[in-house]
């Protein structure tokens, strides 16, 4: 069974696991598709818990619509 996960920093629930850890159960990694934020399992709850996440790096809805748009990364540039 799949649990959603709430990212801690805008309290989303567009959230989706990234990967997981080579050993089975041990870590996995999820990411905010709202925010971008990513977060791993095994932090401590004030990285994982969104009701004891820093209220100083949270992000709300409205900082989120006025934010800028997120860069693309340039394409790799090859060496002759």
């Amino acid at each position: 069974m799949t649990t959603k996960h709430i990212c801690p920093r805008c309290e989303s629930e567009k959230t989706d696991v990234l990967t997981r850890s080579p050993v089975p159960g041990v870590w996995e990694v999820y990411h905010c598709g709202e925010c971008f934020f990513a977060w791993r399992s095994s932090e401590p709850d004030f990285i994982t818990d969104p009701a004891k996440y820093n209220p100083e790096f949270k992000l709300t809805r409205e900082q989120l619509d006025h934010s800028g748009v997120m860069p693309t990364v340039p394409p790799l540039l090859r060496r002759a």
